[in-house]
């Protein structure tokens, strides 16, 4: 009995032992099976985590590529800037400016009188001028003229004239032509006094040019700065074309002797000369016999450069205009012909407007307005300088005459005018 209590014992504390051992088996492997569920849980994330990582990091290395990749196209294809020199400020450009300023700054009366030549008489309303005294100073305040003509009669001597001129263009506003009538540069008491005689005879271009270069330095030295010459007056005389081909070289030749002595040169009488002091001068000459003939002289000079101005005769051209109208009060003759046909660009200028041609047809008012009109650029001498004065500023002031078309002439002139006071500048003087 004992020894069965005893064996039962045994086997009670055996089984209670074995089941332990089961219970901390079970327990190891709940323990291992849990660590490795753990473990591999963390494997897993990691590997998550590492992936997202290096994906995040090939986006951004891939964004970065592409960026640089499309600076570099970017590069390639952009057009270079280019970079522009600034444009050299010619004498041309400084000429312009000077004469758009003055322009700009002044009145319309100063502008209107500045197309005019007169003579000292008609400027100061004596009989005859032989010095400029308080009454020319007083009459430019009140008519800034463009220019005045001077005449045998206003010459008694070379310091006499001298005088006159230079006092004149210190009183002037503006700068103001002094010219040599085509009727005093024929004069021989003229010619004498101021020494106007060339010591050559003219026979081509070089002897034209140098008899040009005497009269022109002569002129300049007793105070002129231009002069109506030279004159192209065509005759039938002779052997036509030899004359024409003399007349053209001597015509460029005189007026660039003329030029660079200081002196503007005024060829005249374009298209021709007629007999217009006391009447109606009329010539039955049609365009092409003006071609053939006189066109090639006035063109030669021209083509030159060195036609400062071109004065237009009174003639009446109907084969040419339709009408009776005068050569220097026709849009036909002045702007179709002088400027069209022949490319002249510089200064046009009326001949004397108190010539018969003139003053039997119209009023001096109508003559100025009507030579504007047509292209011509200053009027020269009119029969009533006021009366024509008053009728330009008129329809200017009315429109009948547009402000562009006056600053039109006015920019010739200056340009003629200014252009000694550029190359000052220029030389620094």
């Amino acid at each position: 009995m004992a020894r069965l209590e005893e064996q039962d014992f045994d086997e009670k504390r055996l089984a209670r032992r074995q089941r332990r051992k089961r219970s901390q088996l079970i327990a190891y492997i709940i323990l291992a099976s849990t660590c490795l569920v753990v473990f591999g849980g963390c494997a897993v994330l990691i590997y998550f985590l590492n992936g997202v990582i290096k994906t995040g990091k090939t986006t951004q290395e891939t964004a970065i590529v592409e960026e640089q990749a499309q600076e570099e196209v970017s590069q390639v294809i952009e057009t270079p800037e280019v970079v522009q020199e600034p444009e050299e400020y010619t004498q041309e450009d400084m000429l312009g400016d000077i004469v758009g300023s003055v322009i700009e700054e002044q009145s319309l009366e100063d502008k209107v009188a500045g197309l005019f030549i007169i003579t000292p008489e008609q400027l100061t309303g004596v009989d005859t001028a032989v010095k400029a005294g308080s009454g020319t100073q007083e009459a430019l305040s009140t008519y800034a003229v463009g220019g005045i003509v001077y005449s045998s009669k206003n010459i008694k001597n070379a310091d006499q004239i001298k005088e006159m001129l230079d006092t004149t263009v210190s009183m002037s506003k503006y700068p103001i032509f002094t010219l040599l009538s085509d009727q005093a540069n024929m004069s021989d008491s003229v010619k004498d006094t101021l020494a106007l005689r060339p010591d050559i005879d003219i026979t081509d271009s070089e002897t034209a040019y140098q008899a040009g270069t005497q009269i022109g330095s002569e002129l300049f030295k007793n105070g002129f700065n231009s002069t109506v010459a030279p004159l192209i007056d065509m005759t039938e005389e002779g052997n036509f074309s030899q004359e024409i081909d003399l007349a053209r070289d001597a015509a460029a030749g005189f007026s660039k002797g003329l030029t660079e002595s200081g002196i503007l040169s005024c060829s005249y009488l374009f298209p021709l000369k007629g007999d217009t002091l006391s009447g109606m001068g009329s010539s039955d000459k049609s365009k092409d016999d003006l071609v053939l003939n006189e066109y090639e002289v006035f063109k030669s000079v021209i083509d030159s450069g060195y036609a400062g101005a071109i004065m237009v005769s009174n003639v009446s051209l109907p084969n040419v205009t339709g009408d009776n109208t005068p050569a220097s009060l026709s849009d036909i003759i002045i702007t179709e012909e002088l400027r069209g046909t022949l490319g002249f660009d510089g200064i046009v200028i009326t001949a004397p407007l108190n010539e018969g041609a003139i003053t039997e047809y119209y009023t001096s008012g109508e003559a100025a307005v009507a030579a504007i009109k047509a292209g011509a650029d200053m009027i020269y001498i009119p029969e009533d300088f006021t009366e024509a004065y008053n009728a330009v500023l008129e329809a200017v002031s009315s429109g009948s005459i547009s402000q562009d078309r006056l600053n039109e002439s006015l920019r010739r002139i200056y340009a003629v005018k200014y252009a000694d006071r550029v190359n000052e500048i220029s030389s620094g003087n």
